[in-house]
């Protein structure tokens, strides 16, 4: 809580509220303090509006205008003045969560407040008056808080095991001066006698500095999500040579190794053995990765994977011997009992204001580490997706798996492009898509065997297309933002939506041009050439069809994010299923039958290359018909969004009939503007094509038909748009948890649906409850 502003300041020697003892000097200098105040007055009559600080143009009115600047111009007479009583006094009248607003003192400057004595803001909350300065590395060894040789196992053990606590905390957005650098140790490595902890602290300290290097190339880190910048004067004071680090932790584990061969007890020794080893795979594996940023192979990601499950093999071993370490004192904020002083970047100057922190404990922190390399072992197989598509569904799939990891999501950057004219790190982003566009829907001006692709004018064409893709960086950002949060994902979907316009444009532009050529090439009389360039849709058809995904990933993470009212969740299922949805299909749908086309041509012109012989001859041309399923890639795909489509559709007209039921809250119309949310949740779309952008008048004269019926008759449609779906999910072979996740929603939904057109609950108008935790875009309507 904060009080207005006064025009006189509290005396901090009594803000406590006990009585402490003035200066017998202190009404002496406040009598001088009025007196030069007085007298500056009279040689002023008013204060400037630049001398009172004060820059906002409408406080400078306020205060021309107003009686408060004489108030201000008057302030440095009065002095200091002990208004202890009255601050109380104000505060009583205040509720808990209250602010009292000044005109100096709004919401703004509220938020960027430091909360005096609140234990979460103000770091001086945590000490006593008898508390001792946090030790530094050197007063430590001085005192003798820290040991620098003969550590015993159980002193390594705690020591590695709070490091890698405080290395997860570090990665889960917290500074690195208030967890990673509370260790001691890492403060000056090359001091510390015992080999052990020498290397694991400098190997520590150089894992510090690869991984923000990862983070920083792959450039999709947030504040919220990671600090880079920390106490670089420490880094800086022992060199960084990473390319050492492995080696010398190889050398370690051998001695210890050769150690526990004269021992009778090994156990304690061999966990210590364990971590060391856990760290070398680790280190090794993070290395490879950044070194991958500038030279990258396949066999470096083989080698990965290799050492990644290495690495995996590991940790249940070590959290099997989790207490034979030290651990942390209770009540105590340290990881461990010795080596750590939580305090003592308290008092240095963060990048943000220094937060109450709480370090990850050892079985959770491990559990972390178990995830990440999960997660590193599945970014590995982006090797395997040589083009757009395939790429970018495992990037919005590894999306959702890999949560608020930010090492994760760097590393499928890096792995995949770790430059942005790069795909893979060696292959060419404009040929990377030039292939994507072929695997895609196989234009034959694409295929190098193809008379068509020697003539001069198609290939300028096409190498003005792909430049323009590279300059827009429209396909190669869209995969960078799927390395972002959630939550950041949609603000830049939102601008990259807007970007597809102008590429929409050229595509188009393309194929009219190719049109055009086939028309003189059959002008000429070369009608191989013609029917090849005829009709191409190919371009647009590859672009469209990324936008659409784009426009469907933007719309439905509004659910995820919580960001709809109940009420708004009509035009939102609304769009995606008159729209959004049915245009990916249709996409899917074309290129399909261009690739079917396609075929059927192939075959017609093999049976004029054989001569049109016998009878045997035209049966061994016959033979591939029966291949042609193979040349249907998406039906899978367009099975999953016919699925999606029903599920929309009954979402559509299930929130249609239960409000027109009276069952969801609508805000008060003087309170709330329906139109002004329906253009701001459509923004991004308005300045496309393709889609043509739907307005506000248009989609109120769709709800008023779709109203029309009755609202038993809506639970009936939107009961078989969710049998639909089922009936959809049911027929796919082998399907995914995200499907059987699906159908169930469908099956509840549906019987819900049914129950409501019965006429249940008819008297009793609650609103269901949605639940949406069994998937992020669709929930199960629950009857309270």
């Amino acid at each position: 809580m904060y009080p207005s502003t006064l025009p006189v300041e509290a005396d901090p020697s009594t803000m406590n509220g006990s009585s402490v003892a003035e200066p017998p000097d202190f009404q002496a200098v406040t009598a001088a303090a009025a007196a030069a105040a007085r007298a500056l007055s009279l040689e002023q009559e008013e204060w400037s509006v630049g001398e009172c600080g004060f820059l906002d143009p409408e406080v400078q009115r306020t205060m021309r205008s107003g009686s408060a600047a004489e108030d201000i111009t008057q302030y440095p007479m009065h002095g200091w003045v002990d208004v202890t009583k009255e601050f109380h006094d104000a505060c009583a009248e205040l509720q808990p969560g209250e602010l009292a607003q000044d005109m100096l003192f709004g919401l703004f400057e509220a938020m960027s407040a430091i909360e005096i004595m609140d234990p979460k803001m103000d770091v001086g909350m945590g000490f006593d008056k008898q508390d001792l300065p946090p030790p530094s590395f050197e007063a430590a060894i001085a005192t003798g808080a820290i040991k620098l040789d003969d550590l015993t196992p159980s002193e390594l053990i705690g020591i590695y095991d709070a490091l890698f606590s405080c290395l997860v905390s570090w990665l889960e957005g917290n500074s690195m001066d208030q967890v990673l650098f509370t260790c001691l140790y890492l403060h000056a490595p090359s001091q510390i006698k015992d080999k052990a902890l020498r290397v694991f602290c400098t190997a520590v300290r150089n894992l510090i500095v690869v991984i923000k290097n990862i983070i920083a190339v792959a450039a999709v880190n947030e504040e919220e999500d990671f600090q880079l910048y920390g106490n670089s004067a420490l880094l800086a004071a022992e060199k960084a040579q990473p390319a050492t680090v492995y080696s010398s932790l190889k050398d370690v584990e051998d001695e210890l190794i050769r150690k526990c061969k004269k021992l009778t007890s090994t156990e304690d020794w061999m966990a210590v053995v364990h971590r060391l080893r856990f760290m070398r795979h680790l280190f090794q594996v993070i290395y490879h990765v950044e070194q991958m940023a500038s030279n990258d192979t396949v066999d470096d990601k083989v080698d990965i994977y290799k050492i990644l499950l290495v690495a995996s093999e590991m940790l249940p071993g070590i959290r099997n011997t989790l207490d034979r370490g030290t651990q942390p004192e209770k009540g105590s904020d340290a990881p461990n009992p010795m080596g750590f002083s939580p305090r003592i970047h308290d008092r240095s100057q963060p990048p943000a204001f220094p937060r109450s922190i709480k370090i990850r404990d050892r079985p959770a922190s491990y559990q972390f580490l178990e995830e990440m390399i999960s997660r590193f072992k599945y970014a590995c197989k982006v090797t395997k997706h040589k083009d757009y598509y395939s790429a970018l569904n495992f990037f919005i799939e590894y999306s959702k798996k890999s949560g608020q990891c930010i090492l994760s999501r760097s590393v499928l950057q890096s792995l995949f492009s770790a430059n942005m004219r790069m795909a893979h790190g060696k292959l060419p982003m404009k040929h990377f898509l030039r292939h994507s566009v072929q695997i895609f829907n196989s234009p034959p001006v694409l295929n190098a065997k193809h008379p068509v692709a020697a003539d001069p004018k198609v290939q300028q064409h096409l190498e003005n297309f792909f430049r323009y893709c590279i300059n827009m960086n429209t396909f190669t950002q869209f995969i960078r933002i799927c390395g972002f949060n959630r939550a950041r994902q949609r603000d830049k979907l939102a601008r990259l939506i807007e970007n597809f316009d102008t590429i929409q444009v050229d595509a188009a532009r393309l194929d009219s041009v190719m049109n055009q050529l086939a028309n003189e090439r059959a002008m000429e009389g070369n009608e191989p050439m013609a029917t090849a360039l005829k009709h191409s849709t190919h371009f647009s058809t590859w672009v469209l069809y990324n936008c659409f995904r784009a426009m469907l990933i933007f719309l439905m993470s509004g659910f995820e994010l919580e960001l709809y009212a109940v009420h708004e969740f009509l035009y939102i299922y609304w769009y995606t299923y008159e729209f959004l949805i049915g245009f990916l299909v249709s996409a899917l749908t074309r290129t399909e039958n261009i690739l079917l086309a396609q075929e059927e041509y192939a075959e017609h012109q093999s049976k004029i290359q054989s001569g049109g012989g016998g009878a045997g001859k035209n049966r061994k041309a016959a033979k591939p018909k029966k291949n042609k399923k193979t040349q249907r890639p998406y039906r899978a795909e367009i099975v999953f969004y016919h699925a999606l489509l029903s599920l929309c559709g009954g979402m559509y007209k299930a929130m249609g009939a239960l409000t027109k039921d009276g069952r969801v809250r609508l805000p008060l119309s003087q309170f709330d503007n329906e139109e002004i949310r329906y253009n701001r949740r459509f923004l991004p779309f308005a300045t496309l094509t393709s889609p043509p952008p739907v307005s506000y008048a248009e989609f109120k004269n769709i709800r008023e038909h779709m109203m029309r019926p009755s609202v038993e008759d809506l639970y009936t449609y939107a009961a078989k748009h969710f049998d639909q779906a089922r009936n959809v999910l049911e027929s796919i072979q082998n399907p995914d948890q995200e499907m059987l996740d699906l159908l169930q929603i469908a099956r509840t939904n549906f019987v819900v649906m049914n129950v409501l057109a019965r006429g249940h609950q008819k008297e009793v108008k609650r609103q269901p409850e949605f639940d949406f935790s069994k998937h992020s875009y669709f929930p199960i309507i629950k009857l309270k």
